[in-house]
């Protein structure tokens, strides 16, 4: 920003132009890409019997997206719950006849060989139920795998399937891309050197009208991808934007010396700007050129001639 010095006439507004050092940028054009990608893969031959998901929704983690049935997983899960429902009735009516025979064992009435047999068969029964209930929950852990969560707070990019579909295991369903406040960008190469990890820069989306926003890089990436230096910044407010949109990266290209005003200080009258400096003990309006016709961000004109530093100059009557 220029440095302005206010003058001692503080009722008059009277400022003495200095000159400044300004920062030209250079627009570079990048992409904005997906902080993180995921998909949702199907884990089991079977078919789409819910999807929960379209493109452009918002899941939180954990949520199910999409339900896969094997239709051959629950007729097993019958048969051995069955199984085991058998196996139990057994072992019960082996512990009856158990506790019966040793009390006949203990008054001479049993042989103790059959007795032994029968505490063989009991555990043979038992390690039998234990077998087929693991068995029933490793199958009830399989089924559960049908049931697709999304893996990130992100946005549902693509979706591959439709309900109804049939699909193989690996096969994937949705696509994602996550939502944490953090832009990928990819810039051209040539300009690596004028980035650095900490670096404040501002990005400008021409297809939201050149809307300005402030960006810290948060990461850069040691690979190219495909000719282009990948970072990762975080922009102040958040960024509504579509992955793969373009963006302006105002990348500093060199300094010099300016002056700059504020632009209560510029009058316009039939199309040409007037700025009143003093010339001995009266101010005049002089003509000047400004180097663009609207204002900077910070509500400066910048002036390419017709002041010199040192110059005093007054607001318009």
């Amino acid at each position: 920003m220029a440095a302005l010095a206010i003058s001692g006439q503080a009722n008059a507004q009277i400022l003495t132009v200095e000159e400044s050092i300004v920062v030209d940028y250079r627009p570079v054009i990048a992409r904005i890409e997906a902080g993180d990608t995921a998909t949702a893969r199907s884990r089991l031959q079977g078919v789409v019997t819910r999807l929960n998901i379209v493109e452009g929704q918002i899941v939180k983690a954990g949520e199910v997206v999409a339900i896969v049935t094997d239709d051959t997983i629950s007729p097993q899960l019958s048969s051995l719950s069955s199984r085991i429902e058998g196996l139990k009735s057994q072992i019960r009516q082996s512990e009856e006849d158990l506790t019966r025979n040793e009390g006949l064992l203990a008054r001479g009435f049993y042989p103790k060989a059959r007795l032994d047999e029968e505490r063989t068969t009991l555990d043979v029964l038992r390690r039998s139920l234990a077998s087929t209930e693991a068995e029933r929950r490793a199958l009830s852990a399989r089924e559960a795998e049908g049931r697709i969560l999304a893996p990130a707070n992100a946005h549902v990019t693509a979706v591959n399937v439709v309900q109804g579909s049939v699909v193989s295991p690996g096969e994937i369903l949705a696509s994602f891309a996550t939502v944490n406040g953090i832009v990928r960008l990819a810039l051209p190469e040539r300009h690596a050197a004028s980035i650095a990890e900490g670096e404040t820069i501002s990005l400008r989306l021409p297809s939201r009208s050149d809307d300005i926003r402030t960006a810290t890089i948060m990461k850069i990436y040691p690979e190219l991808r495909q000719g282009s230096v990948i970072a990762d910044a975080t922009v102040q407010g958040g960024l509504t934007a579509l992955f793969g949109e373009r963006v302006d990266v105002l990348a500093p290209v060199g300094e010099r010396r300016a002056i700059r005003i504020p632009k209560e200080y510029v009058s316009t009258r039939f199309g040409v700007d007037f700025v009143r400096v003093a010339v001995g003990e009266r101010f005049v309006d002089a003509p000047v050129a400004l180097a663009a016709p609207l204002v900077d961000d910070t509500g400066q004109y910048e002036i390419l001639s017709g002041l010199r530093p040192g110059d005093k100059i007054q607001k318009p009557e």
